[in-house]
């Protein structure tokens, strides 16, 4: 008999720290963190109570998925740098998965184009469209940007025409582990042990810090 294979989901994009557990088939356990950004200090803790309820050691596992943005700066790059770690310590597959990916497959309608929106400070909103078949089957139609909300809910407006249409709101509504998860397993069944080296984070915009400077 085949072993199940081990997965885990990383989401510290968004204020909530998100963790979820699973097999090739469904979700196990799933850990939500405090809605305080404080990702660096609760990731750990947040991965060693799943495990535990799990009762997986964290060598056991078999891969690892992780939300690689848009989103927090600094909340990407501490689900990157974990990720990255484990799939180069353990030799397992690591895939990213677009945040707004994720937010969009885990909306709850029946609406066919979908539109997820993350606040981006100063006015802007980052965001992209996507398309969902009656059967599930999600297709990114815009590729996530970041632009000012108006014009860019016109835009969608005039293309989705009459069609059922799902917005987001900027704030209060964040991408989900097991939603990540869910989208993750078929590619990790295909990504190998060094795919780590090419999860990379979708920043979109320079870092506040970079920005200043020019």
């Amino acid at each position: 008999m085949t072993p199940r294979q081990r997965y885990l989901a990383i989401e510290t994009s968004s204020p909530r720290l998100s963790l979820a557990l699973g097999n090739e088939e469904k979700i196990l356990a799933v850990y939500r963190g405090p809605h305080d950004w404080r990702h660096a200090e609760s990731l750990f803790d947040g991965m060693k109570t799943l495990l535990n309820r799990a009762r997986w050691p964290l060598q056991s596992l078999s891969g690892v998925a992780v939300s690689v943005g848009p989103g927090s700066f600094t909340g990407i790059r501490i689900g990157l740098a974990m990720v990255r770690t484990l799939g180069q310590s353990l030799k397992i597959p690591v895939v990213g998965v677009s945040s707004l990916e994720v937010m969009a497959a885990g909306a709850k309608t029946k609406a066919e184009w979908l539109v997820p929106q993350i606040d981006a400070l100063r006015g802007q909103v980052f965001s992209g469209l996507f398309q969902r078949n009656g059967s599930g089957f999600l297709r990114r139609i815009w590729a996530e940007t970041m632009t000012p909300p108006e014009a860019w809910i016109k835009k969608i407006k005039r293309r989705s025409g009459k069609q059922s249409l799902w917005i987001s709101p900027p704030k209060g509504c964040y991408p989900d582990a097991q939603v990540l998860l869910d989208l993750a397993r078929p590619r990790l069944a295909a990504a190998g042990p060094e795919s780590y080296q090419s999860v990379l984070p979708l920043y979109i915009r320079r870092a506040a810090a970079e920005e200043r400077r020019r």
